[in-house]
């Protein structure tokens, strides 16, 4: 068991490599956690607003902002358990931080957010195929720090964690599976019938 957790946090940190400015404003972890089978992994942000003076607030009834104070806010990746079920580690290692790729990249967009006009379906879709697009650039960026290849099209890796994602399934649900109990076979003679 922390094998794995310490497994999240050493993947976590190469991930804050391409997001260099996120690791300032949040202390961030990462660890497995019980999700839905639907659901790979989520994100928790809580950020921390503490520009102000609390003796004076609790004393005085009134605060001064505190300019000097620099708090970070917390960050919570949580990635589904079933992933541990992944034997070829370097496979799961390559899952598990696509997913925190994701979630960080969720994290630094949702610091950027303004206030935004409702955006259409077609600019929805739009944001999200740019979305999944800079997750891919910067799971690339990953992969060459560590060493490996850039992988070409975003289609086959999708198409490669699909499938992985379907035998993970299968193998689980083998698992999981309980031999089915036979029916008894009634035999009528032992049944009495009231007269």
């Amino acid at each position: 068991m922390a094998e794995f957790e310490g497994e999240c946090s050493e993947w976590l940190n190469e991930c804050l490599k391409v997001f260099p400015k996120l690791g300032k404003k949040y202390v961030i972890i990462a660890r497995y956690y019980r999700l839905s089978k639907k659901m790979l992994s989520r994100i928790r942000i809580n950020t921390l607003n503490m520009d102000i003076d609390i003796e004076a607030l609790l004393l005085h009834g009134e605060s001064k902002p505190e300019p000097k104070m620099v708090l970070r806010g917390f960050c919570e990746i949580q990635i589904n358990n079933r992933l541990k079920e992944i034997e070829n580690k370097e496979v799961r290692k390559q899952i598990v931080q696509h997913t925190m790729i994701h979630n960080l990249l969720y994290a630094e967009r949702k610091d950027l957010e303004t206030t935004e006009k409702k955006k259409s379906a077609k600019q929805k879709k739009e944001d999200q195929e740019e979305f999944d697009e800079e997750v891919f650039q910067r799971f690339n960026k990953l992969r060459e720090l560590n060493g490996l290849p850039p992988i070409k099209k975003r289609e086959e890796l999708d198409l490669a964690f699909a499938k992985i994602l379907t035998k993970l399934d299968e193998k689980i649900a083998q698992k999981t599976k309980t031999p089915k109990r036979q029916k008894q076979k009634i035999n009528p003679k032992k049944i009495s019938r009231k007269k």
